[in-house]
């Protein structure tokens, strides 16, 4: 018998404290705190644009910037030096509300400085009648990890913020970076999208493949033309569509696997071993995203994670959804996870060839800033 492996991450995350996404302020309605007798109007969208050191993050954000459908976009350009070259380069795309965060990395420094931020935008925009910001962008350092970013956001939930990740993937350098980087195995598996980048300079099927191989979940975008990738990154994709089917693993370090509950399993079962998951794999954890189902109801519950940071179950009326997780893990193999959790109820394999569940757009509330990504 393999020996049972220590759990490696005593976080656990509280799926069983999430209500109905209307505990919280939605679009237009008030927020207490901060802003007094202030009327702050939230954002529809918050998308987090990731990617590794130059892949690109700018260069598709200048040209989203440029088109008609970019209006009413606020930016936040994350840059860690301190000349702030993004930030001159983003500056020239367009006379928009523009905030910089000068104090490093949004994921190792004090994230309370882009809670501040995103008020301090959602206020000023709110004093001033102007319409309401369609979209909010943070465009992160490159070696920035999406999951600690989005769990900084957690006091931002009055705000209905509609969360996603993009990230860029360039085509010239993706493959050998993610041999040598972890951080860019993060950024990769967070993603709702995945743009590859500089298709012109370099074959884009090797980093279309390592994208698909690490996660298959998020909707690929391979478009030569920049204004029609720009487009295709930043304009919300469809709530659930079907991804095509991912080649061979292109990345010996990240298992993608999936997960189904033996008969007899009750809803706690299922709570159980989710929060189980996450405190066995800490930060090897990396994607989460499937459907679960209550015991007795017709009802498919959509169930999502970036690294431990869980969204609360969210009902979808979507007809013929069996249930079911896909997990993306970071130096965890098959073998390791069932023996570390040999007594769960659940069935876990290796993910095979087949249409996957893309990420969709998200929407705020619940236990966590946002109950999907």
């Amino acid at each position: 018998m393999a020996p049972r492996a220590a759990p490696h991450h005593p976080r656990r995350p509280r799926l069983r404290r999430g209500g109905a996404a209307g505990r919280h302020p939605r679009h237009g309605r008030r927020a207490e705190g901060g802003g007094g007798d202030r009327r702050m109007t939230a954002p529809t969208e918050f998308i987090l644009l990731a990617g590794f050191l130059g892949s690109g993050k700018t260069s598709l954000l200048r040209d989203w910037l440029l088109l008609p459908e970019a209006a009413d976009t606020a930016v936040i350009v994350n840059e860690a030096g301190e000349i702030d070259v993004d930030g001159v380069i983003v500056a020239e795309g367009g006379n928009l509300p523009m905030a910089m965060l000068s104090n490093g990395c949004v994921c190792c420094s004090l994230t309370s400085d882009l809670v501040f931020t995103v008020r301090a935008l959602v206020e000023q925009r709110a004093r001033s009648a102007a319409t309401p910001f369609r979209r909010i962008v943070l465009e992160c350092s490159g070696l920035s990890r999406p999951g600690p970013i989005l769990r900084s956001l957690l006091p931002l939930s009055p705000l209905g913020l509609s969360v996603r990740v993009v990230t860029t993937c360039d085509a010239s350098q993706a493959v050998q970076q993610a041999r040598h980087f972890d951080e860019v195995a993060a950024q990769l598996a967070a993603a709702s999208t995945i743009v590859v980048t500089k298709p012109d300079l370099h074959d884009p099927a090797p980093a279309e493949a390592l994208a698909a191989a690490i996660n298959p979940l998020a909707l690929r975008v391979v478009e030569s033309d920049r204004a029609a990738r720009a487009r295709a990154a930043f304009s919300p994709p469809a709530a659930l569509v079907s991804a095509p089917e991912p080649p061979g693993t292109a990345h010996p370090r990240v298992a993608v696997l999936r997960a189904t509950f033996h008969e007899g399993a009750s809803w706690e079962d299922r709570l159980d071993w989710l929060e189980d998951l996450a405190a066995f794999c800490g930060d090897r954890l990396l994607r989460v995203k499937g459907f679960l189902r209550r015991p007795g109801s017709p009802v498919p519950l959509l169930v999502q994670a970036v690294g431990t940071l869980f969204s609360a179950p969210t009902p979808v009326a979507t007809e013929g959804v069996t249930e079911g997780l896909v997990l993306i893990l970071r130096d965890i193999t098959l073998p390791e996870l069932r023996a570390g959790m040999a007594s769960s109820p659940v069935r876990l394999s290796t993910l095979r060839p087949g249409p996957a569940l893309a990420c969709g757009p998200v929407e705020a509330g619940c236990a966590a800033p946002f109950p999907a990504l």
